[in-house]
C-alpha cells in the first residue's frame, strides 16, 4: 500500500489554487476573443446557460469524484466501474495536448518580457514604431505561411524556444515537491494579476473611442443565438476557463481534508473566475474602440483572432499610459509579469493532473515524472515555435479547446447520469451534501441528466456539420485533419491503452 496521501494546508490554499487554475490566459485571451468573434454582448447568453446548466454541476460531480474516490480522474471513474477508467485518462490526454500549446503562448509573453525589459533602456516600447499587431505577427511570431497555407512552416523561432524552455521550467519548479508548494505559490500568483488588470481596464476606459468598444462588447446581437457554433463557443470557453474536462479538479479535490465543503468551494470558484473573465473583456474592448477611432472603422470589423487581440490590446492601452516611458515600461513588465503568473497556475495544474494520474497508475517516483512530462512537453511544443505556429495553434485549440473539451464534458454527464448505478450516484450525492452547506438535488440532477447532455450533444452534433461543411477560417481540410482531427483520435487510442496497461496502483 502506498503512504498517506498529501493534504493541502488549509481551505485556502485549496481555493486558491483551484481559482488560479481556473483564471488563466483563458480569461485573458480566449474570453474576450470568443466574445468578439461571436457577437459581442450575445455571447453572455449562451454562455451563463452553460455555467449555470454545465459548469457548476460539472466541477460539483469532479470535485466530489475526486474527494470521494481520493484520486486522480482515471482513479475516479475507475471506482465507478473498471470500464470507465478511460474517460478519466481521455480528459487529463486532452489537457496535456492542450497545456503543449498553451505553454507556447507564454513562450510569447516571455519574449515581450524581454524585450520590454530592453526598452527600459531606451526611448519607446518595441512595438511603437509598427504598431502593437504588426509587431506581434512580424517581429515576435516571424509568422510565415496564412489560414489557406499553414504548409509553410518557416524557421525556427529560437526566442520562443528558450520561452519555452522558461515556462516548463517554472512547471517543473512548481508541481515537482507537491501540493504543498503549490499552495504556497498561489498565494502570491492568483491576486497579483488582479491589481494589475484593474489598472489596465482603468486606463483602457479612459481612452478616446473606448464606448464604441464596450457598447459592441455589452450589445447583444441575437441572430447569433441561432448558430450551433455559438453555443458549442459558450460551452467550450466554459470547460476551457474552469478547468471543467481536464481532470484537474478531480486531481485537486484528491488531496482535499474528507470534510471539505465541495458545493461552496464550486461556486467560489467558478464566480471568481467569471469575474476575471467580464473584467477582462472590458480592458479588451475599451481598447478595441480606440483601435477602430485610430483606424477609421466600425469595431465589428476589426478582424482579429482571440490570440491577435491579447497581444493587440493590452500593449496598446500600457503604450497609451500617461506618465511618460519609464512608466509605461514599468505597466508593461507588469502585465506581462500578470500574463506569465496566470498561465503558469494554469499550466502546472494541468500537468499536475497528468502526474497524479500517472502516479495513481504506476506509482513512478514523482521527481521522475514530472520531469518526464515537462520534457516531452517542451520537445512536443516546438512544433509551434515555427514560423507557421500560430496557424496551427489556432487549429489544435479549435479542436480541443471546443469539441475535445465538450465531448469529456457530455461523456461525463452521459456516465455519472445514465449509466453508473443509481447507488452509486446516490452515494456521490450523499458524499457531496454531507459536507457541504449547500445542498444539491432537483436541479443539479435535471442539469447533469438531461439539460446539459441535451444543448451539448445537440450544438456539437450541429457544429461538427458546420465545421466541415464550411469549413474553419479559411484553413484546408487537410490541416484541419492534421492538426486537430488526428490529435483527438491519439488521445482515444491512449486513453484506451491506459486502462488497459497494469500498475501498482491497479492493486491498491
Amino acid at each position: 500500500m502506498a503512504g498517506a496521501r498529501e493534504r493541502w494546508a488549509s481551505r485556502p490554499a485549496f481555493i486558491m489554487a483551484a481559482v488560479g487554475s481556473a483564471i488563466g490566459l483563458g480569461n485573458v485571451w480566449r474570453f474576450p476573443g470568443t466574445a468578439f468573434n461571436y457577437g459581442g454582448g450575445a455571447f453572455f447568453v449562451p454562455y451563463f446557460i452553460a455555467l449555470l446548466t454545465a459548469g457548476i454541476p460539472l466541477m460539483i460531480v469532479e470535485y466530489g469524484l475526486g474527494s470521494r474516490y481520493q484520486g486522480s480522474a482515471a482513479k475516479s471513474y475507475a471506482n465507478l466501474g473498471r470500464r470507465y477508467e478511460w474517460i478519466g485518462w481521455w480528459a487529463v490526454l486532452v489537457g496535456l495536448v492542450i497545456s503543449i500549446y498553451y505553454c507556447v503562448i507564454l513562450a510569447w509573453s516571455w519574449v515581450y518580457l524581454g524585450q520590454t525589459l530592453g526598452a527600459l533602456f531606451g526611448d519607446a516600447l518595441p512595438w511603437t514604431a509598427k504598431g502593437a499587431q504588426a509587431h506581434f505577427t512580424d517581429d515576435v511570431l516571424q509568422l510565415t505561411g496564412s489560414e489557406a497555407e499553414p504548409w509553410k512552416f518557416g524557421g525556427m523561432q529560437w526566442w520562443l524556444v528558450l520561452g519555452l524552455f522558461l515556462t516548463w521550467g517554472a512547471v517543473y519548479l512548481s508541481i515537482v515537491k507537491g501540493v504543498l508548494r503549490v499552495g504556497k505559490i498561489v498565494m502570491i500568483t492568483v491576486p497579483l494579476p488582479l491589481i494589475l488588470l484593474v489598472l489596465l481596464t482603468v486606463r483602457g476606459l479612459t481612452l478616446p473611442g473606448a464606448s464604441d468598444g464596450l457598447a459592441y462588447y455589452l450589445a447583444p446581437d441575437w441572430s447569433k443565438l441561432l448558430e450551433p457554433k455559438t453555443w458549442l463557443a459558450a460551452y467550450g470557453q466554459v470547460f476551457f476557463s474552469l478547468s471543467v474536462g481536464w481532470g484537474i479538479l478531480i486531481a485537486y479535490a484528491s488531496y482535499m481534508s474528507k470534510k471539505t465543503d465541495v458545493v461552496n468551494n464550486a461556486y467560489i470558484t467558478s464566480f471568481a473566475n467569471c469575474g476575471f473573465s467580464f473584467l477582462a473583456g472590458f480592458a479588451v474592448f475599451s481598447t478595441v474602440g480606440y483601435l477602430g477611432l485610430a483606424q477609421g472603422m466600425p469595431v465589428g470589423d476589426i478582424k482579429a483572432s482571440s490570440f491577435d487581440l491579447a497581444f493587440m490590446t493590452y500593449p496598446t492601452a500600457v503604450e497609451n499610459f500617461p506618465g511618460g516611458h519609464l512608466l509605461q515600461c514599468l505597466i508593461a513588465l507588469g502585465f506581462f509579469v500578470m500574463l506569465l503568473s496566470l498561465g503558469v497556475d494554469s499550466a502546472f495544474s494541468i500537468v499536475e493532473a497528468v502526474a497524479t494520474a500517472m502516479y495513481d497508475k504506476f506509482r513512478m517516483p514523482r521527481e521522475k515524472l514530472v520531469l518526464l512530462l515537462c520534457v516531452g512537453g517542451f520537445l512536443m511544443g516546438l512544433v509551434y515555435c515555427l514560423g507557421s505556429g500560430k496557424w496551427w495553434l489556432v487549429i489544435t485549440d479549435k479542436f480541443l479547446g471546443d469539441y475535445g473539451l465538450s465531448v469529456v464534458a457530455l461523456v461525463q454527464c452521459v456516465l455519472v447520469a445514465w449509466i453508473i448505478p443509481r447507488s452509486k450516484l446516490k452515494d456521490l450525492m450523499d458524499n457531496i451534501n454531507s459536507r457541504s452547506e449547500l445542498k444539491i438535488g432537483i436541479f443539479w440532477v435535471i442539469c447533469i441528466k438531461v439539460f446539459t447532455p441535451l444543448v451539448l450533444g445537440t450544438a456539437i452534433v450541429l457544429a461538427s456539420i458546420d465545421l466541415f461543411t464550411n469549413g474553419y477560417e479559411g484553413y484546408p481540410l487537410a490541416a484541419l485533419v492534421l492538426g486537430g482531427v488526428l490529435p483527438v483520435a491519439a488521445i482515444v487510442v491512449a486513453a484506451f491503452g491506459l486502462q488497459y496497461m497494469r500498475g501498482k496502483g491497479d492493486a491498491d
